[in-house]
């Protein structure tokens, strides 16, 4: 009988640590699953986090609401022969709106890898070089701010100026046009050496620029000299080929320049300003106008031209320019009539140089960020006397029309191509 009930005193104690181990394992397997779902669901309550942003009472630049479903369309190029690269970024574009909220939603793949040169060449001029730092940072440019002290009309009845010193000069213009805040603004610099060279690429055409308008509409908006033509059904000229993937029919052209002949451009060229550069701007030819397509995001094109001084002939180069004078006075405005209207060919002459191409932004507000951009590294020739004509042009306050041009803005993890 001893025997027999030891016996069973030791099943019952193997039957206790067999539980006891399946009650060990089961704990085990629950917490398990306890930290796989913790696991699983981290990401998602890290990326809700990401929609709230921290009222600190601070004033930040404010960006333009997103948009519910439109994304900028993946742009490829190829470069050098090693097939499509990654697309440039993709982005939410937002409606124009001076009242939107803040837009959390921009996505950028990997940080900036822009090269910092802050030297300027040994034995050059200083002053036709850009200090990039200097500028960014500063905003606006190296200039004494003549001809800037008349704020000027933004969308919505907002004035902007181009006076640094001014408030709504252009580093608080996010203020009255949320996008100018934005991360894919322009202009901006331009340099030969960190731009990624495309060797398989389509020529780059303006078909129509030898076409004659009906009329030609001159206006002196108080901000730009800007010439809107007229056309027939079917006359309007188009560009088509290089980065573009439809065409971009043509809508107007103006410019910017400087006080002096050391600055006046917009974007910068290698360190370089030029006294003035030429803005043509085309719109989507998927949409029916301009005012269509300026709020999408492929909607337009704008190719940017510098000029350069030639010094060597004093005459006219630029037969156009002496309309000049018919719009100097503020808002006023002059249509040039058939007899007397030009092509575009008269212009920009042959439509054939080498160019730089990224994604940007108008560079006034509302500064929507719905622009490719086409800049000609071949500068256009002009006069001494004829860009003095440029700045006789007046603003509202009277002074003369000088340094409209907005500084440079950060490249951020934008890609530049040359073609």
């Amino acid at each position: 009988m001893r025997t027999y009930g030891l016996v069973l005193s030791l099943q019952r104690c193997q039957s206790c640590n067999e539980l006891h181990h399946l009650e060990m394992r089961l704990a085990r397997g629950v917490q398990q699953w306890i930290l796989l779902n913790t696991l699983i669901l981290l990401p998602w309550v890290s990326c809700n986090k990401l929609d709230t942003i921290p009222d600190s009472g601070e004033d930040f630049p404010r960006l333009g609401a997103r948009r519910s479903v439109s994304f900028r369309e993946d742009v490829h190029h190829e470069e050098d022969g090693e097939g499509p690269v990654r697309p440039l970024y993709r982005q939410r574009v937002p409606p124009i709106s001076s009242t939107t909220s803040v837009n959390r939603d921009f996505y950028f793949p990997g940080p900036t890898t822009r090269r910092r040169v802050t030297t300027v060449p040994t034995g050059s001029n200083p002053d036709f070089y850009f200090d990039y730092l200097r500028d960014e940072s500063r905003q606006p440019g190296r200039s004494s701010g003549a001809g800037r002290d008349r704020p000027r009309a933004a969308e919505g009845g907002t004035e902007f100026s181009y006076n640094e010193k001014d408030k709504n000069g252009p580093t608080n213009w996010y203020r009255i046009a949320p996008q100018c805040g934005g991360r894919y603004q322009s202009p901006i610099m331009l340099n030969t050496s960190s731009a990624m060279y495309v060797r398989n690429k389509r020529p780059l055409q303006l078909v129509g620029q030898t076409n004659l308008p009906q009329a030609i509409r001159l206006q002196n908006d108080g901000h730009s000299a800007k010439f809107t033509y007229v056309w027939n059904e079917g006359d309007r000229p188009y560009i088509r080929g290089g980065p573009l993937k439809t065409k971009y029919f043509f809508e107007q052209f103006h410019f910017h320049w400087g006080s002096n002949d050391t600055l006046g451009s917009e974007h910068v060229l290698d360190y370089h300003r030029f006294p003035m550069e030429l803005h043509l701007v085309f719109y989507n030819g998927l949409y029916s106008s301009f005012e269509d397509a300026r709020n999408e995001v492929d909607g337009l094109v704008v190719v940017g031209m510098f000029y350069e001084i030639y010094d060597r002939f004093n005459e006219q180069l630029n037969t156009w320019t002496r309309f000049l004078q018919e719009v100097i006075t503020p808002e006023s405005t002059f249509t040039i009539q058939f007899i007397d209207t030009f092509p575009l060919y008269d212009v920009i002459g042959d439509f054939e140089w080498p160019y730089f191409s990224y994604e940007g932004s108008l560079t006034t507000p509302p500064c929507l960020e719905t622009v490719t951009w086409i800049v000609s590294a071949k500068p256009l020739l002009i006069t001494a006397k004829e860009i003095r004509e440029f700045r006789r042009i007046r603003t509202r306050s009277g002074g003369p029309m000088m340094n409209n041009f907005r500084p440079v803005q950060k490249l951020y993890n934008r890609r530049v191509f040359r073609y």
